[in-house]
């Protein structure tokens, strides 16, 4: 994937959201109202991607609620990435039975 901004759409049987994330150079960096998330990823040259994210809480969001029904975890993912997407998958190891989808697309 190019370095640059991305929009995160992302679903679980919880909920979904949306947010931004920042891809530098194998680095995540991002959030949304309510959470942040920090990771990194690899990718190899066939676009199958792999990586992981820590997601917190940085403050109280009227009427929203984690996707995964906790505030704080660790996500590991794969998916498929291009030069300017990427569909991942994931579980956390703090909501394991709680799957995870996202879709990332270039904004910048």
């Amino acid at each position: 994937m190019k370095n640059g901004l991305y929009k995160a759409s992302f679903r679980t049987v919880v909920g979904q959201g949306t947010g931004v994330v920042v891809i530098n150079d194998g680095l995540i960096k991002g959030g949304d109202s309510m959470m942040y998330y920090v990771g990194n990823f690899k990718e190899d040259a066939n676009g199958a991607a792999t990586g992981a994210l820590h997601i917190g809480k940085h403050s109280d969001s009227p009427g929203m609620q984690s996707v995964f029904n906790t505030n704080d975890l660790n996500l590991n993912f794969s998916g498929t990435s291009t030069n300017t997407s990427a569909t991942i998958h994931g579980f956390a190891e703090e909501a394991p039975t709680v799957p995870f989808d996202a879709q990332l697309t270039l904004i910048e």
